[in-house]
């Protein structure tokens, strides 16, 4: 393999993920931005020249995760730095509150929490071999408190967010490492309505890349949406509606 600085971004056409794989080539590396997506993607490579490379993969689809990455391997590349950043979220994970739908509950946690893992079982041994990687998980502050008609959303970002703690400490003597980051709200499309201290997207990659350089295993970059989602969930129920609806 090669030694250039190779990452892979999931979730790479919007979002975080677009300004993850922009943050990235402007700091030398080589970047496989991952998404459905091929004419957002194709912009990206536009903009970024030969250091990026789009790659069309449905990431609940374990067998198109496999596949992408066996073209990848084949082409003597090797990542050492994964964000699983693709995610349900925004009004895509919103929940009727009138209808409790066990189909929205699978289909977020296949993309959310089974889509992040499949890139883990594939990479673990190429990436262990060829010098180690550092994976980075997307969680989301809601893995701290649950919102009204955002059980599914969260429920899939506290699942991963677990998993990547455990896996953390499974791997703690080898070249592999695992971190998580919690963002609170990020100036994205799929943000539902205004929120106070919102971020935005080209500010929260350059924090979850700076996180990811230091080795960081943990990342809250708000501290405001940190406290206030304990809080929220310290509290008696009807104190954290009222309390909400003033957001």
């Amino acid at each position: 393999m090669d030694e250039e600085k190779i990452a892979l971004v999931t979730g790479a056409s919007s979002g975080i993920g677009a300004a993850l794989c922009r943050d990235l080539v402007s700091r030398g590396w080589s970047v496989f931005g991952v998404a459905r997506g091929a004419d957002a993607l194709e912009k990206i490579r536009q903009e970024a020249g030969s250091s990026f490379t789009p790659v069309i993969c449905d990431v609940s689809d374990k067998n198109a995760i496999s596949q992408v990455s066996k073209e990848i391997l084949a082409n003597g590349k090797c990542p050492s730095l994964f964000f699983l950043n693709a995610g349900i979220a925004g009004e895509q994970a919103v929940e009727n509150p009138d209808k409790f739908d066990l189909a929205l509950h699978e289909k977020i946690m296949a993309v959310n929490y089974f889509g992040v893992l499949a890139w883990i079982e594939f990479w673990e041994k190429p990436a262990s071999q060829n010098g180690g990687a550092h994976f980075v998980a997307t969680s989301s502050v809601n893995a701290i408190f649950a919102p009204p008609a955002g059980s599914a959303y969260a429920a899939s970002k506290a699942a991963i967010a677990k998993a990547f703690e455990g896996l953390s400490l499974t791997y703690f003597d080898s070249n592999l490492s695992f971190s998580v980051v919690y963002p609170g709200p990020v100036n994205t499309p799929g943000l539902k309505g205004t929120l106070p201290f919102t971020w935005e997207a080209k500010r929260m990659a350059k924090y979850m890349v700076d996180c990811a350089l230091k080795g960081k295993i943990r990342c809250e970059p708000s501290v405001f949406y940190g406290v206030l989602t304990r809080l929220l969930r310290s509290i008696p129920e009807p104190w954290a509606i009222g309390l909400l609806k003033k957001l």
